[in-house]
Parts: C-alpha cells; structure tokens; sequence
C-alpha cells in the first residue's frame, strides 16, 4: 500500500508535469497561439479534478489491500463512488466555465446580445445545483430514503425561508436587475450616493468599484428598489455645456457674427456630434419606441445669444461629442475652448469677467 501510494504521488508530481509540458511544446509548434490556447483551456479544466482522482484513486486500492473485510469495503464503497461523481461533476462544471472564459471575446463577438452578467449567474446556479446532486447521490449511496428527505425539505422550507428571508429577497433582486438590464457589469452607474463601475452581479449582492478605487458590495435588493443613473446606457453624445460671456463693450453685430462662427466650427468638428452624423445599428428594434432614445443617440447643436447677465452678454454653447468616452470628451471640449477662444479674439470681442462700477457722487 506505501509503495502503491509512493508510485501515484511520483506520477501526480513529476509524470504528469512532464507529459503536460510535452503537450503543450507540441501544441504551440503546430496551432500556434490558437494551440496555447487550447492548452490552457484543457490544464485549467483538468489539472485539479485529475489530481484528485488520482489520490481518491490510490486511497481506495490502499484501503482494499489494508482492510480484509467486506463489511467495512462495503462501507467505505459510497463514499469513493461519491468523491467520483464530485470529481466527474465538477469536471463538466470546469469544462463550461473556461470555456465560457478563455472564448468569451469570440462568444460575446458572435452573440452580441448575450449578456456577461446572466452567464455568471447561471453559472453560479450551475455550481450550487451541482453540489446538490452530489449531496443527493451521496445519502443515495449510503441508503437514506431520498423520497423522505425530499418530503422533510418541503416543511423545513417554510422554516429555511422565514430565516432567511434577507437573502431569498437579496435573490429575487438580483433576477429583477438581470431581467430589466438596467445595468450590467462595466457600466458606470449611480444610485443614491453610490457611484462607481459595476465589478459583478451575484446571486445576493452587487459589487460596485468607485472612482476613489474602493470596493462597495451592495445588497440587490436595495438596488432593485433604487432610482439608478446609468450613464454607460448611451452610443453617440456626451454633452458639452457653456456659457461665454461677451463684455457689453463689444458691438452686437460682431457677436452675432461669433455666434455663426461658433455655430460653423461646431458643424465641422470631427468631434462633435450633429444631424449629418450617421450610426450603424444592425439590431432590430421595435418601431413603438424611438430609437436614438433607446440605444443613447444625441446630437443636438445649439448655439444663440442667451441672456443680458449682470456683466456680460452671455452666449449658450450647447452640443455633444461623438464618442461618450470620458478622455475623449475631454480632448474634444479641450480643442473646443481652444477655437472659441480664437474666433472671439477674431471678431473684436472680449471675455467678460465680474466688474462693478461704483459712482461717487460730489457733495457740496
């Protein structure tokens, strides 16, 4: 049994190594990346189930050349045919996850609307059925009457939902988030004083990384019950708002004329989103609702003489840029500054600023 045990633990540290290292020279000289690839999909998945069946393996030829009794192989029987069953099932189980992983970019390319989130939940589900089979088999193998534990479950339920009422509402607030996709993971959200990046959606809770790089977990049944503000909901536009204030010293006529000018760049800027603006949109929405609205489209331009303020004639510069990307719309607003402020130094104009002019009158 010593030697038994010695020759699988030197075949679970040096052979297999061997044998994998061998594997995956031959793979990458002949796929190339696609070979690596498929290397790491098949060592992830069958690296640690295969460890284990091999020690469970060894420990039961162990036990049958130790023990010289039916009565305690007999016993001992379930619980190896459970540990591979455990194995077997989680075997599947890695299968699915790492290549859900490892081809994610193709899956997620090719079926666009199949969203990350719901994946991870199914998969998530997946695991804890999977350890229910496992549980089930076992009290199978050991003779417990399944039929009776099935019907004890039903009344200790009602118990098991009383206790934990918190999580089942946490669960159900989490299918309500996946089902409505007000948000999924990436997306920059805000809810109540929580603003960050969605981390991931679980079956209890919603990880939230916000910008200060924190992590907040929050339960789902509060974001179910939340107004929240997704601002990755949107395709084309982010807004660029201004007000230029123009000294009243300037002549009207040369406003007006900033006014087109401003109005004629913005036309003919790269960055900036207008009506000649076209997005492609293969996906096939319904005619009930408007679609620029629905998919996060806005490019309006709008630029006029906008008040008499208390020390200036204040001019609205109101537009979108064409990317929502937050460095890009920087950029874009940077260069947009940049040419107004060329365009009122062109037509005569000034900037204004807070003045106050005081009169002292001359007593007598």
């Amino acid at each position: 049994a010593a030697l038994l045990i010695g020759f699988f633990i030197f075949l679970s540290k040096k052979l297999l190594p061997y044998t994998k290292v061998t594997i995956k020279r031959q793979l990458k000289e002949k796929y190339g990346k696609k070979g690596a690839i498929s290397y790491e999909y098949m060592h992830d998945s069958l690296s640690l189930p295969l460890t284990f069946a091999i020690y469970i393996f060894a420990a039961q030829l162990s036990v049958s050349l130790l023990i010289d009794s039916a009565v305690v192989l007999s016993k001992t029987t379930p619980w190896f045919n459970t540990a591979y069953l455990a194995i077997f099932t989680f075997l599947l189980y890695a299968f699915l996850k790492n290549a859900i992983h490892f081809y994610a970019d193709n899956l997620f390319d090719k079926y666009p609307n199949v969203r990350k989130e719901m994946i991870d939940f199914l998969l998530r589900i997946g695991k804890v059925i999977v350890i229910l089979f496992v549980l089930l088999f076992l009290f199978m193998q050991l003779g417990f009457d399944i039929q009776a534990i099935l019907a004890s479950l039903g009344i200790g339920g009602i118990a098991v939902a009383l206790a934990a009422k918190d999580t089942l509402t946490n669960f159900f607030g989490s299918l309500n988030i996946i089902t409505d996709n007000s948000f999924s993971q990436g997306d920059w959200i805000q809810a109540d004083d929580i603003e960050g990046t969605v981390v991931d959606i679980r079956m209890r809770t919603t990880r939230i990384r916000t910008f200060a790089n924190a992590m907040i977990t929050v339960p789902n049944a509060q974001l179910a019950n939340t107004s929240i503000v997704n601002w990755s909901k949107r395709r084309v536009g982010r807004r660029i708002k201004m007000s230029l204030g123009i000294t009243y010293s300037s002549k009207m006529s040369d406003i007006q004329q900033l006014v087109v000018d401003i109005k004629e760049m913005l036309t003919h800027h790269e960055g900036i989103a207008t009506a000649k603006f076209q997005i492609e949109d293969k996906e096939k929405k319904s005619n009930l609702l408007k679609k620029e609205d629905l998919i996060g489209v806005k490019k309006t331009l709008l630029v006029y003489i906008d008040e008499y303020d208390s020390s200036s004639i204040n001019i609205l510069i109101y537009c979108f840029s064409r990317s929502p990307n937050w460095e890009t719309w920087l950029e874009v607003k940077e260069d947009v500054i940049v040419k107004i402020n060329d365009l009122v130094i062109k037509n005569n104009c000034d900037f204004a600023f807070p003045t106050q002019s005081i009169l002292i009158e001359k007593t007598k």
